[in-house]
């Protein structure tokens, strides 16, 4: 009986748990970079089909705003209110396009992510009189609280180009 309980005790020590898988840090970043991603085309499928829901539904409700002209909104109803004046204009329209994001995560909570971005004003009574074109560059920053981003802070600036991709400027 003693050797019984002797080879069941072996049997037991020597029994490993099944190997479960680590998730490293830089694969949660990865995942937190396609997010963020994917919250950028999002906010561009609603900004061409001009759903106000699908736009505000990424910004934190303490989130501020300074848009292309510097204009600086604080608190998500005004940035709400803001652009609902741009899909309501009833003289313009407008045709959006958005870069591909360049994210840079800052640590498990925090993250920037900035793309280009193109806004072509056209007549809405004339669809082939182009009445400005602006063309920037966004830069949000974003956190995430209980595995869930949202936009915190965001600034526009104009650009003399579009960037479709952001990439690092050499200088030698």
């Amino acid at each position: 009986m003693k050797n019984l309980l002797l080879i069941a005790l072996l049997l037991i020590l020597n029994c490993k748990p099944p190997p479960t898988h680590y998730v490293s840090r830089h694969e949660i970043h990865e995942l937190d970079r396609q997010k963020l991603a994917t919250m950028i085309h999002t906010r561009e499928q609603g900004m061409i089909a001009k759903d106000l829901a699908q736009v505000m539904k990424q910004f934190s409700e303490n989130a501020t705003w300074i848009n292309s002209q510097g204009y600086y909104f604080e608190g998500k109803p005004v940035i709400e209110k803001f652009h609902q004046m741009m899909f309501a204009n009833d003289s313009l329209d407008y045709q959006y396009i958005a870069g591909t994001p360049r994210i840079r995560i800052l640590d498990n909570s925090n993250a920037i992510a900035y793309y280009g971005w193109q806004m072509i004003w056209i007549n809405r009574m004339n669809r082939t009189d182009t009445v400005k074109r602006e063309i920037g560059l966004m830069t949000l920053m974003a956190q995430k609280a209980d595995s869930s981003w949202q936009w915190k802070a965001i600034t526009n600036q104009h650009t003399p180009w579009f960037y479709r991709k952001i990439n690092p400027v050499p200088l030698e």
